[in-house]
């Protein structure tokens, strides 16, 4: 891995070693209709970063700080119409919206190179929305077999106009395949194979910190292609109830630009159906 000394140069200074963040989403489903899903989705957002300010040209120095913002996300509302049928296979579309609730102006102190600070604007990966509209489409194709779910996934986003910063955030493509089995009635194992492919922003070249290597459009172009195991627990006493958590790690990731990698992602959540 390129050393983040490495990415400094003389107009790039402030460079970021590590990327957390934490996704906390409520979503809610209900059928209006027959043959009509609405499922809401609402996510809170809180992400750290650990960065550096390296003097120009790169070289050992510069201040090391930590910036972080938080907030609620876009909200997407999408619905689920049945396609199609047939014996224990199901194919769903998806069709809805991804609106602008989330912020592109989330600031934080950082060291102003003089001994004090300053309070600048983030990067775009450390703003919590995109500010604007962006139709979101996909379908899921699942059957069973012999015990043996399994099931394809694939969602896309495209989104529309930009906002007041001169930008739109880039379109991203999501594709699955998984695997799952009953081990007992409370119990259940999956394996998820996923690629992630999200797009270069449009628009504005550099939203944030000039000198701040996340700031520029070049880097929010990424591919993942990733494993996940995962496991599901029915909750004893309370009938409907499932925790679920899922490990992923990348086998492959491609960038366009000098970025942090993806480590690891942990999911942990909890299934009501009433």
């Amino acid at each position: 891995k390129e050393k983040a000394s490495d990415a400094a140069t003389a107009d790039l200074t402030q460079i970021p070693t590590e990327l957390r963040t934490d996704v906390h989403t409520i979503e809610i489903h209900h059928a209006p209709f027959e043959r009509l899903t609405v499922a809401i989705k609402i996510p809170v957002i809180n992400h750290k970063m650990k960065q550096r300010d390296f003097p120009a040209g790169g070289g050992a120095g510069g201040d090391r700080y930590n910036t972080e913002s938080s907030g609620v996300g876009d909200i997407e509302v999408v619905g689920v119409i049945p396609f199609m049928e047939k014996g224990e296979e199901k194919l769903d579309v998806h069709l809805g919206l991804r609106f602008p609730s989330g912020e592109i102006s989330e600031r934080d102190d950082v060291p102003d190179g003089a001994g004090g600070v300053a309070r600048e604007l983030l990067p775009r990966s450390m703003q919590t929305g995109s500010r604007t509209v962006a139709v979101v489409t996909g379908f899921s194709y699942r059957g069973d077999w012999e015990g043996l779910g399994w099931g394809v996934h694939g969602t896309g986003s495209i989104g529309f106009g930009e906002n007041h910063r001169d930008y739109r955030a880039g379109n991203q493509m999501e594709f699955a395949g998984w695997l799952a089995h009953d081990v007992t009635s409370w119990l259940s194992g999956s394996f998820r194979l996923g690629f992630d492919y999200q797009m270069r922003s449009r628009g504005k070249r550099q939203a944030g910190p000039v000198d701040h290597l996340d700031s520029f459009r070049n880097t929010t172009e990424h591919k993942v292609l990733e494993v996940a195991p995962g496991v599901s627990v029915g909750v004893p006493g309370f009938e409907g109830q499932r925790v679920r958590f899922e490990a992923a790690w990348p086998v492959y990731q491609d960038a366009n630009a000098t970025q942090i990698d993806r480590d690891w992602n942990l999911m942990a959540g909890w299934d009501w159906v009433f």
